[in-house]
């Protein structure tokens, strides 16, 4: 699949505290992730940059994460498409990486890639197309596949997920460990933080499991390392921070912001996070020793017209 856009691109070349959300330009009713693929450039104060309309893509942009060389990636997983932006503000021609409806991803120090594939079952989400595996009724299977630099597979982890009410969520979000013995990770809106050892090929105790039924909202959303091995956790409504053992060692609160915080990303500064809701459609910085907001950013996109789905800042960039 090939979709041309023609819409402008006004995207800058990437600067220290750039702020990049994806936020699909919505086109339909039924299918309501469904649009013409966008992520929205701002500078560290707040202030809109430029657009990168996504080529390639026709539903949600979501996952952004920005790897060690300082490219942006992105996922339309509906349709199986990665996204990278060079810092240079273009699009890189898209790699097809596999036939799997990949959403998140991280990295380790030696360049390799680490793809969590998002859907799982044969339930697609009511109303929204989902492109299924080939030759199957499948959506997907909720695995983590490797990629060496030269986007070169090299394994497939073949990983526990948590189900959900929904029934199509497998590996949601992901993040590397400090000592990139594993991966924590989590199935959006189940009852888990899970980890996995990709020294060793192996499932690990999980990190938490909560109570409850699958219906209630006393669930686990999305999970982000800091570089001290602390993890912030998005509860919905409010972020977690636990240590190693899972222990909650602080609790910031955002109530008053509306439930739906899907995305969670640490600063390159280690001193501040960033937060995207789906359903109020605004992000924001927060300062992780008070829990005061900082800033925030208003899409203009809230329930039922959701599409704030990814959430990241250019920071500084490793030159080991």
């Amino acid at each position: 699949m090939h979709i041309k856009n023609k819409k402008e691109n006004t995207m800058k070349p990437f600067e220290l505290g750039d702020i990049f959300l994806g936020c699909t330009e919505l086109i339909e009713d039924i299918d309501d992730h469904k649009g013409n693929g966008r992520i929205l450039q701002y500078d560290k104060d707040f202030n809109l940059k430029g657009i990168l309309w996504t080529e390639g893509t026709d539903h949600l942009v979501i996952g952004l994460k920005i790897d060690p060389k300082g490219i942006l990636w992105a996922f339309d997983m509906h349709n199986h498409i990665v996204i990278r932006v060079s810092p240079d503000g273009k699009q890189l021609p898209n790699h097809h990486f596999a036939n799997r409806a990949f959403s998140n991803v991280t990295f380790d120090k030696d360049g390799n890639i680490y793809l969590g594939e998002a859907l799982v079952g044969n339930t697609p989400y009511p109303g929204s197309y989902m492109k299924r595996l080939p030759g199957s009724d499948l959506l997907g299977e909720a695995n983590i596949y490797k990629f060496d630099s030269a986007l070169q597979l090299q394994e497939i982890y073949d990983v526990a997920y948590s189900p959900e009410f929904h029934h199509f969520k497998g590996i949601t979000h992901s993040t590397m460990h400090p000592s990139e013995a594993f991966i924590t990770y989590t199935t959006e809106i189940g009852k888990k933080i899970m980890r996995y050892d990709i020294q060793q090929s192996k499932q690990m105790d999980d990190l938490l499991v909560l109570p409850g039924d699958l219906t209630d909202q006393n669930v686990a959303i999305a999970v982000n390392y800091l570089n001290d091995g602390r993890l912030l956790h998005s509860r919905g409504d409010r972020i977690e921070i636990l240590n190693e053992d899972g222990a909650i060692i602080q609790t910031i609160g955002l109530e008053e912001h509306g439930w739906g915080i899907a995305q969670v990303s640490p600063s390159y500064d280690q001193e501040h996070f960033f937060t995207a809701n789906i359903f109020t459609g605004v992000a924001m910085k927060i300062r992780i020793s008070d829990g005061e907001i900082l800033g925030s950013i208003d899409t203009g996109y809230r329930a039922p017209k959701r599409s704030l789905a990814g959430i990241a800042e250019y920071g500084s960039l490793d030159d080991s």
